[in-house]
């Protein structure tokens, strides 16, 4: 069969390789399928031209990546490709079918044939095989699937993959020197830049967090050989000079951690990497720090996430102010660069509490911050509790949440306050010489400072 799996082309901080596209586009091939990854947001493709380009290759399969703020466009690109492509069966996976696969179904109607909840290195392979005619089992078998039976749309269970060795991502469709100078976390050191993940699961309950999921909450991880093995085969065959780790919980382990840098400083010390998803600070200790730096960690970005312990202990951060303070001074101290996540606008959370977190961020020793109105994802426990509560109404054709979307605002503040204090606290932030300096001083090209302006004005010029 000739499958074709999409990145769609909308707004986005950043234009990285997708490797959970390469992950299942390696899967598929194993199976003997043709396959191709379009990233249609790298390659600038509208939905027009993007059609025209998989008419002409013309798939058995469409799957599209689909995040919730993206629900309109997708729907408008799955339209457009059953009209242009009515005997291609459509599918979509990622954070939003992941959290309600039921509801995806429905609201994309007849242009959408199956969702995949979770992982679906096992599934989407399984399925191809039944369309295929090469499995007796039914769709009922396959894990993860969100299908119509009748008026019925049924949900398996998931299958999250134990043995993450026995999974490769096929970088020869998705090769990262191909890509612009707009990384994850908009800054880098070297160049080309390339995401790996080397490991899957979170276990902690942050209630504004949906990765589970996606992931499930236990933890596995990748041995450290498979890891880098990649990473040889990434710098050997496309020049790649710098890892972004994009795990959940790359620090849960001291042992893997301490492991992973011996191995970084002994086999490529010509490659620094970063950890732009961030690390839970509670892992973090003098000495691994100290072994990351010298590994070739240059920058790491952790969860703050609130000044206020209140409200840090209502969103199950497990962490105090205080402990953060003292995380980030050994983290200054290593000689590695911080970036803070802050969110603004908890449930609960007074406008006391949040200009005590624009303050607690002016004071910490950060060379960046992000901040963001918090986003009630579906699938993380307050978007469970806001809609039982009836505190939060939603409309898929209008609920878009991103960084720069504001879809709900705590009782006692309505939202263009709440997004005029995101703007202050990023003003508050960013205006201050050393930090703008400092920022100006890690630009490495021309094309990264277009970046880098493009993604500032962005952030700095929201609606209020």
């Amino acid at each position: 069969m000739r499958i074709a799996l999409i990145k769609a082309n909308t707004v986005a901080d950043e234009i990285i390789p997708p490797f959970g596209l390469g992950y299942l586009a390696e899967s598929v091939r194993r199976e003997d399928h043709d396959v191709i990854v379009v990233d249609a947001l790298r390659e600038r493709l509208d939905t027009a031209r993007l059609v025209r380009k998989l008419s002409g290759w013309r798939p058995d399969f469409v799957g599209v990546l689909l995040f919730t703020k993206d629900l309109r466009p997708v729907r408008e690109l799955l339209r457009a490709v059953r009209g242009a492509l009515p005997e291609a069966r459509t599918c979509v996976g990622g954070p939003h079918p992941s959290a309600v696969p039921r509801e995806t179904l429905e609201y994309f109607g007849d242009c959408l044939d199956f969702g995949f909840a979770g992982e679906a290195e096992s599934g989407l392979p399984f399925l191809l095989g039944i369309m295929e005619g090469g499995r007796g089992e039914g769709l009922d078998k396959v894990p993860g699937l969100a299908y119509r039976e009748g008026k019925e749309v049924r949900t398996n269970e998931r299958r999250f993959e134990e043995d993450l060795d026995r999974l490769a991502v096929a970088w020869d469709l998705i090769p990262p020197d191909r890509y612009p100078r707009s990384p994850h976390g908009a800054y880098y050191r070297r160049f080309p830049v390339a995401p790996i993940v080397t490991s899957r699961g979170c276990p902690h309950q942050c209630t504004f967090c949906a990765s589970a999921c996606v992931s499930g909450r236990k933890i596995r991880r990748r041995s450290v050989e498979g890891v880098f093995e990649e990473i040889g085969w990434l710098h050997r065959r496309h020049g790649v000079r710098e890892i972004h780790i994009e795990d959940d919980n790359f620090t849960g382990s001291r042992d893997y951690v301490l492991a992973f840098c011996d191995r970084m400083r002994n086999t490529f010390p010509g490659v620094s990497w970063t950890c732009p998803n961030g690390v839970r600070m509670d892992t973090l200790d003098r000495e691994m720090l100290r072994a990351m730096k010298e590994s070739g960690l240059y920058f790491l970005s952790v969860g703050v996430e609130s000044g206020s312990d209140r409200v840090l202990e209502r969103i199950k951060k497990n962490l105090t102010v205080e402990r953060m303070e003292e995380k980030i001074r050994l983290i200054r101290e290593a000689g590695i660069g911080i970036s803070g996540f802050f969110m603004l606008g908890f449930p609960g959370e007074t406008k006391e509490e949040m200009e005590e977190t624009i303050r607690f961020a002016a004071r910490l020793p950060l060379d960046r911050a992000s901040f963001a109105n918090f986003q009630p994802f579906p699938g993380c426990e307050e978007f469970d509790r806001l809609r039982r509560s009836g505190e939060l109404t939603v409309d898929w054709d209008l609920f878009a949440p991103t960084l720069q979307s504001t879809t709900y605002a705590p009782s006692g503040v309505d939202v263009r306050t709440l997004r005029r204090l995101r703007k202050r606290a990023l003003w508050t932030f960013y205006a201050r010489p050393a930090i703008v300096w400092k920022m100006l001083g890690e630009v490495r090209s021309p094309g990264h400072a277009l970046h880098v302006l493009r993604r500032g004005l962005r952030w700095l010029t929201i609606p209020g």
